[in-house]
């Protein structure tokens, strides 16, 4: 095949793959933080990337937030974090890191806001959690690498 042939094929099958992930393997992700505080509890959320502000949201009592995103998966870098407040408790954690989810949470990364901190829920319609971040701490607990490191 002729070098301008060759180069005319890879532009091909890059532009297809880019416009609306046709060829890559994961699609859009799905990110959505729920509110499991208990009855009364407000929730105060503020999630962005780099590139986008998701803006400011206070969710009630088992409300979610939820947005999709196409992660950039030739260089895995898309990352989403969040800063919460509850009561006097605030924190900032990683709720879509493309290097730990595209693997782990796949298309799905759904979060659990609880009184002890948001724990993302296994991936496959498994019950429980893959690991939670504490609020006290901000240490992690329940995942595969170990228990109670930093923040990843």
């Amino acid at each position: 095949m002729s070098f301008l042939l060759k180069k005319l094929v890879l532009l091909i099958i890059l532009h297809v793959s880019l416009s609306e992930g046709a060829l890559l393997p994961y699609g859009k992700a799905h990110v959505r933080l729920t509110n499991l505080l208990g009855s009364g509890s407000s929730l105060t959320i503020h999630c962005q990337s780099k590139d986008d502000d998701l803006g400011v949201h206070v969710l009630v009592f088992k409300d979610s937030f939820e947005w999709s995103f196409k992660p950039k998966f030739f260089i895995p870098s898309t990352l989403f974090f969040c800063k919460l407040q509850w009561q006097s408790k605030v924190m900032s954690f990683d709720s879509y890191r493309e290097t730990r989810d595209l693997q782990g949470c796949n298309k799905y990364c759904y979060w659990d806001v609880t009184p002890d901190g948001p724990c993302m829920l296994k991936h496959g319609g498994n019950r429980g959690y893959d690991f939670c971040y504490s609020w006290d701490n901000k240490k992690i607990v329940g995942i595969e690498q170990g228990h109670g490191q930093d923040m990843p």
